[in-house]
């Protein structure tokens, strides 16, 4: 591993908050990452853009998101609590995920995965530049998500680059996933082979990953543009990941060796120690289902069972789990491979896009009462929960999943999104899934939350470094005021929430 090794120790000291002031988005730099000569082969240029999208994809963002869903709690009041009851501003490297926002756009981000496209296209391998799409497809799906209107198609000609509209960047994303699925198609070049981490130059099942990215992003539209994107994603979904073992999983590579672990495993165990918790409302759900991933996600509480923080509600130590037992749960383990982009995902886009396809916009908890779909939606999710019970055999006293049965209208809504919020858990996805459809039930932070957020935020500040460096993008004040603090495409209301 020439070089994810070095950029893995660099994209940590980033999620730290050792993120330099400078700008991300200017200059036409190869890299500048520390002690790394000034050009690069395409192995090693792949090396380091998996290693930081590993970073990106397990860091700062997914923590916060995590927290503000409910699905994670946090004490200690640092950053990781007052972050998750709202409390970041633009000042703050970590709290304005300025060391998110170099893994975007600085070495082992889009600076590098386009230089590897370009070396990729000189050397003839569609193959590798197929699968190096999908990566900027990833990446910069992600960055539009949690920022909304984002810097895209000015970055490589402008020291000031523009916000573009976030359906702009959505419809880039769909021309890049289409790129890639061609690119692969055509199957010419070795491709990355063993320095591909994920699927060792698969191009079958990153194809497959292609079509479920195009159907998430796709669902990212629906709130807005409803039956077409429904179709849409219906379309993708029905080519994309397909292997309910589990095999053809998008997940992270990582190893035992320091820099190499599980992101979630460094920062519990090397950084800031057991700050993160479970929350109250994940573990609600599961422990009401006796749900077989209990003890992959948590530990056992002082009192010998699962419970979560709830950020408005002082709880004694010893009902919440926490993340600081030995051995650790599954998903903090050093080597668990952390998905991404999995089967379960791709059932599930297929089981709300069905539901939604005959329903009132916004399709929420609310208003999902057509039930034209609903067969087509309950085979899905019960797919999907074959699939857990298969990744997560039951172990007394949990209990495997049961198919759901006769559920219609709104109640099968809450079934297919209750089973995907468990399902995605540290994944920043979920934020998305709760926009979109306001399920679960949560009800914002208020204990603690001196910034006044009426709702759980909607998305993310830009880096003070950044809007020195860009005054065109908007600051903190216009971000507040603007969609009450929402992306352009997120218009649902939910209870106790201040949106449109």
């Amino acid at each position: 591993m020439v070089r994810n090794t070095s950029v893995a120790i660099v994209s940590l000291g980033l999620l730290l908050g050792a993120a330099s002031c400078n700008s991300f988005l200017t200059g036409d730099k190869l890299s500048s990452t520390p002690n790394q000569p000034a050009s690069a082969s395409l192995q090693q240029l792949f090396m380091g853009v998996q290693a930081t999208q590993f970073a990106l994809q397990e860091g700062q963002i997914p923590m916060m998101v995590c927290m503000w869903v409910q699905a994670c709690g946090a004490s200690g009041n640092r950053f990781v609590e007052l972050s998750g009851r709202y409390n970041f501003t633009v000042a703050s490297n970590v709290g304005a995920n300025t060391a998110d926002w170099a893994l975007i756009y600085d070495a082992g981000g889009l600076v590098d995965i386009h230089q590897a496209e370009a070396d990729a296209r000189t050397a003839g391998d569609s193959t590798w530049l197929g699968i190096a799409k999908i990566w900027e497809a990833l990446t910069v799906g992600s960055t539009a998500d949690q920022w909304g209107n984002i810097p895209y198609s000015q970055i490589a000609t402008s020291p000031t680059p523009a916000a573009d509209d976030q359906f702009a960047v959505y419809n880039a994303v769909q021309t890049l996933l289409d790129e890639a699925i061609a690119e692969l198609r055509n199957a010419s070049g070795g491709g990355p082979t063993t320095a591909d981490l994920v699927f060792r130059g698969d191009r079958t099942k990153w194809i497959a990953v292609a079509y479920t990215l195009k159907a998430r992003y796709f669902m990212h539209t629906a709130e807005s543009l409803g039956t077409p994107a429904y179709q849409n994603a219906i379309t993708a979904a029905t080519n994309g990941i397909g292997d309910n073992t589990g095999a053809g999983d998008f997940r992270a590579f990582h190893s035992s060796a320091p820099a190499e672990r599980n992101m979630w495993a460094q920062f519990q165990g090397t950084s800031f120690g057991n700050d993160i918790k479970a929350g109250k409302t994940l573990t609600d759900i599961m422990n009401a289902r006796n749900d077989p991933r209990l003890p992959a996600y948590f530990c056992l509480n002082g009192n010998g069972g699962y419970g979560g923080q709830d950020f408005n509600a002082p709880q004694p130590a010893a009902t919440i789990s926490g993340y600081g037992c030995t051995p650790a749960p599954q998903r903090f383990g050093d080597t668990f491979r952390v998905p991404y982009v999995t089967y379960g995902e791709n059932e599930l886009i297929l089981a709300e896009a069905n539901k939604c396809l005959a329903s009132a916009l916004p399709c929420n908890h609310t208003t999902a009462t057509a039930t034209a779909g609903d067969p087509t939606a309950l085979t899905h999710l019960n797919n999907e929960r074959t699939y857990v019970n298969t990744l997560y055999p039951a172990t007394a006293p949990q209990v495997a999943l049961p198919p759901v049965g006769a559920v219609v209208g709104a109640a099968l809504l809450d079934s297919i999104m209750t089973d995907k919020y468990v399902l995605m858990f540290q994944n920043m996805e979920t934020i998305m899934d709760y926009r979109r459809t306001c399920i679960p039930t949560i009800t914002p932070v208020v204990a603690g939350n001196t910034l006044g957020f009426k709702n759980v935020p909607g998305e993310l500040f830009f880096p003070l470094s950044e809007l020195d460096a860009n005054p065109g993008l908007p600051n903190q004040s216009t971000r507040l005021a603007a969609h009450f603090f929402r992306t352009p495409g997120d218009t649902h209301a939910c209870t106790n929430d201040a949106a449109p």
